[in-house]
């Protein structure tokens, strides 16, 4: 299969041939970051075909908005941090707290992850896959996927207080 990003003025800037079972997501990496268009980008939109919380945690470390479509977007949880203030409405929604713990301990190796794949040293589009295929208590993953459950918590906020969603359309 084909993965081909496209910018805002219906240009593809990156094409790339992916085996049929991987993941989309973890290739939406190697395109913005290894491009050859004088392109500055900013935000990246993507459709419902995978959208792990490890991409979300790295789109942000790189500096790029993720905007991905996402499916059955009533189901998915939010990840709120720990206080005293109780969302009563938002109970059914609410999945947890995010391990800050977790990403404060490993922030070191996160960051050192983000500046590998920045720089090429590492493959974008290898690492989500690698870390997804670690025993789960793998710190590094960890801290990832809790950082990025935070990111996509605030993109789903920021999708529902306005017409921000990804494909256009404001949630009921």
């Amino acid at each position: 299969m084909f993965f081909t990003h496209i910018s805002d003025q219906y240009s593809p800037f990156s094409a790339k041939i992916v085996n049929v079972g991987v993941r989309d997501s973890t290739y939406v990496l190697d395109g913005l970051l290894y491009h050859e268009s004088d392109l500055r980008i900013e935000e990246h939109y993507t459709d419902t075909n995978g959208f792990p919380d490890q991409v979300f945690g790295l789109m942000h470390l790189l500096g790029f908005r993720f905007a991905p479509r996402i499916r059955d977007l009533d189901e998915t949880k939010l990840y709120i941090p720990k206080g005293d203030t109780t969302y009563d409405a938002l109970k059914p929604l609410i999945g947890g707290t995010p391990n800050v713990k977790a990403i404060r301990t490993h922030w070191d190796e996160t960051l050192r992850l983000a500046t590998s794949i920045k720089q090429g040293t590492v493959t974008a589009s290898l690492m989500p896959r690698k870390l997804g295929s670690y025993p789960r208590h793998n710190g590094l993953a960890i801290a990832l996927r809790e950082l990025g459950r935070i990111e996509r918590t605030l993109s789903i906020l920021d999708c529902s207080k306005a017409s921000n969603c990804a494909d256009g359309s404001t949630p009921d």
